[in-house]
């Protein structure tokens, strides 16, 4: 989903907003962008309020799982493709410490071990969620650098490539574990 709304709102606009939010929690029932939730007894929430130089800035986020909404087939579905992303998550970062290794040890990988993690990771950005689009062909562009770099023997090129690919998934993953947390 992951659509955002920004808006100017009045005082009491924004007021009567909040009001109508607040009910439909305290009811157990959700409602929005066009779809209905049931809300549990327990909730992640996240409060923060920031002033900073006259101007106060409050983000207030909450969520819970909504697996239980789903019939049986869908929450199967959502489940097995939760467990094969961390499957590839796995297989991902174990082909990119062997590239490490054998970049480490002053040469170039072995053709299995970078087709490995191309694999690897082309088969993650086929399951990678529709939002995380810009991120992923950030990746994919890197990945096509590196394997361009090894192709050609370009040593420097090949080394900035690996770094590149370990910020683009550092970012994702730090992006990724602040979206857990605030999803419960």
């Amino acid at each position: 989903m992951g659509e955002k709304d920004e808006s100017a709102m009045s005082r009491l606009e924004l007021a009567d907003y909040l009001t109508n939010l607040g009910e439909q929690l305290r009811q157990g029932a959700f409602s929005a962008q066009g779809r209905h939730w049931t809300v549990p007894d327990d909730l992640f929430v996240r409060m923060e309020f920031k002033e900073k130089k006259g101007h106060l800035a409050a983000k207030l986020s909450w969520s819970w799982s909504t697996l239980g909404d789903y019939d049986g087939a869908a929450r199967e579905e959502i489940t097995r493709g939760q467990d094969s992303m961390k499957t590839l998550k796995k297989r991902l970062g174990a082909g990119f410490k062997a590239l490490q290794q054998a970049i480490n040890q002053g040469g170039f990988p072995d053709a299995r071990t970078l087709e490995n993690f191309v694999a690897s990771s082309r088969a993650f950005a086929a399951l990678a969620e529709p939002d995380w689009g810009t991120a992923m062909q950030e990746y994919l562009d890197h990945l096509a650098n590196l394997e361009h770099a090894v192709a050609n023997r370009q040593q420097e090129v090949m080394l900035h490539e690996l770094r590149d690919l370990q910020a683009c998934m550092s970012s994702c993953h730090r992006e990724f574990k602040s979206g857990v947390k605030s999803r419960g």
